[in-house]
């Protein structure tokens, strides 16, 4: 079972229901997850953009679609960014924020992953 790491407030829109996809960039790690797949969940803590802390196994999920896009900004104009990040204002605050993990370059070089998910455990 595959594990990726989230930021804690987002585990806890998960658990909340109110976040229900995960964007990534199209590395070969994610482009092998299909739908039926069951994702292992790692809660990061952070703290001045660093993870000070994890924690394994915090919950898991179940691919129910993936979709592929060129660049984050196709990606928002086809998905409801609250779906992405539950407590965003707008389509440019969710931009922002994934541009403070993903280089433009390495946005252009993998294009983007979209999987949608629900809680199974």
């Amino acid at each position: 079972m595959q594990e990726i790491g989230i930021e804690s407030t987002l585990v806890e829109d998960i658990r909340n229901h109110k976040k229900n996809i995960e964007v990534r960039l199209g590395k070969p790690r994610f482009l092998k997850i299909k739908e039926g797949d069951i994702l292992s969940i790692r809660e990061d803590l952070y703290l001045d953009g660093k993870i000070i802390d994890s924690f394994n196994d915090s919950l898991r999920i179940k691919i129910a679609q993936v979709l592929y896009f060129e660049t984050f900004d196709e990606m928002l104009d086809s998905i409801d960014y609250r779906a992405a990040i539950p407590s965003a204002k707008s389509k440019k605050q969710v931009l922002d924020k994934y541009r403070e993990f993903y280089l433009a370059e390495d946005e252009a070089e993998y294009g983007v992953v979209v999987m949608f998910f629900e809680i199974t455990e």
